[in-house]
Order: C-alpha cells, then sequence, then structure tokens
C-alpha cells in the first residue's frame, strides 16, 4: 500500500510540475521603484503575498495530512493543479489585455475580459484548455501570435 500511495504522489507531483511548466514563463521581476517615501507600503505588500502563499500552502498542507486513501489523495492534488493552472492562464489573459490596451483594441479587450470569469469558474483541465484555445484564437485574430504556448496547450493548440 505505501509502495502505491508513493507511486501516486510521485505521479500527481510530476504531473502539477508538467501542467505547472506547460505554460510557464519566468515570472516578471515587479515593476515597482522602493524608494523611502514607498518603502512600508511596498514592504506590507510584499509581505502581504507571502502571508497569502503561505496560508495556500498551509491549507494543501492539510488537506494532504487529512487525506486517508490514494484516490483522496489523487483529488487533492489535481484540485491543487487545476488551481494553479487557472492563475496562471488569468496572468496571461491579464497581460494579453495589457498588450492589446497598448494598441487600443478595445474589442479583443473586451473578449478577453469575458474569458477571465470562464477561467475562474472552470472545473476541469479540459474546460481550461477550452477557454485557453479561445484566448490564443482571439489574440491571432487580433495579429498578436503568442510565442510561449498558453497554460495546458502545446504550441500547435493540442492538448
Amino acid at each position: 500500500m505505501r509502495k502505491i500511495l508513493v507511486g501516486l504522489l510521485v505521479l500527481v507531483v510530476v504531473g502539477v510540475a508538467s501542467a505547472g511548466a506547460v505554460g510557464h514563463q519566468q515570472p516578471e521581476l515587479p515593476k515597482l521603484e522602493i524608494n523611502e517615501d514607498n518603502f512600508e507600503e511596498v514592504k506590507e505588500r510584499i509581505l502581504s503575498e507571502i502571508e497569502m502563499k503561505i496560508s495556500k500552502l498551509q491549507t494543501l498542507k492539510e488537506k494532504v495530512e487529512s487525506a486517508n486513501s490514494a484516490d483522496e489523495l489523487k483529488s487533492i492534488m489535481e484540485e491543487q493543479a487545476l488551481e494553479r493552472a487557472k492563475e496562471m492562464s488569468l496572468k496571461q489573459i491579464e497581460r494579453a489585455i495589457e498588450r492589446l490596451e497598448k494598441d487600443n483594441n478595445t474589442d479583443a479587450v473586451s473578449k478577453l475580459e469575458s474569458l477571465k470569469e470562464e477561467v475562474s469558474q472552470a472545473t476541469s483541465m479540459e474546460e481550461l484548455r477550452e477557454v485557453m484555445e479561445n484566448v490564443r484564437e482571439i489574440l491571432e485574430d487580433s495579429g498578436v501570435h503568442p510565442h510561449k504556448p498558453i497554460a495546458g496547450l502545446r504550441p500547435n493548440g493540442e492538448v
């Protein structure tokens, strides 16, 4: 039983890592200037983000610790992978919106804004992939060709 659980955990962790790596881009450094005037505000914002990440990890740890079966653990890890993919997808959409706003492409921006809600409500990786394929189509129709895969999609659009 222990070998099965270890094997399953390895598969889930690899799956989570690969799902995150598929559309992963290097995180951008914060675009802010830290000086004496805004030091406390920036410090509080950074600490708040760290606390939020710690809280999410603590919740995940508690869920993993309370898992009573391989299926339950697998479900927890799949849920975690989906949440991570949704976060990455929302960030990609935000970056696309920023780019399209610079080009004054309000039609594409409004379409992408409406897809953000669909990303948030996705209940499976397949649903998320379908929404992100719509994002890809909107970008391509706008003359923007993503040079990196969109979360969960290979460059040719395959799942």
